[in-house]
């Protein structure tokens, strides 16, 4: 390597105080607040209307297939599964994507796609 490259080369310094940071614009609304959170919007890129998706029952190996709004909530997808597979009722969840998803989830909120699965799993109480 040439001198005249490696002086080019800026070195971080490893010891002593780091620089002085650079002041950042912010939103005046932020001013005098100690907390803020930030959601992505996604309503206004998720498409409307119905979507197809699939409840597979682990137990059975059965798929059952269902028409919902992306506004439904899972609890809704639940209460449409458990009405095909009553024999299912008590400790029944589900989840999508190797994850559990709560009842109180909208379909928009998990981005789920047309033609996902859903997975049932029984939970066992005890140690």
């Amino acid at each position: 390597m040439s001198t005249e490259a490696a002086q080019s080369q800026v070195q971080c310094p490893v010891r002593g105080d780091p620089p002085t940071p650079v002041p950042q614009p912010f939103h005046a609304v932020f001013k005098s607040s100690t907390h803020a959170s930030l959601f992505p919007v996604t309503e206004a890129c998720t498409p409307s209307g119905p979507i197809t998706v699939y409840v597979f029952d682990t137990s059975s190996g059965r798929k059952v297939s269902m028409s919902l709004e992306r506004s439904d909530t899972v609890g809704k997808l639940k209460k449409m599964f458990l009405q095909e597979q009553p024999d299912l009722k008590g400790s029944l969840k589900l989840a999508c994507n190797g994850k559990p998803v709560w009842e109180y989830q909208t379909l928009a909120e998990l981005r789920v796609k047309e033609g996902v699965t859903f997975f049932t799993y029984l939970r066992s109480h005890g140690g």
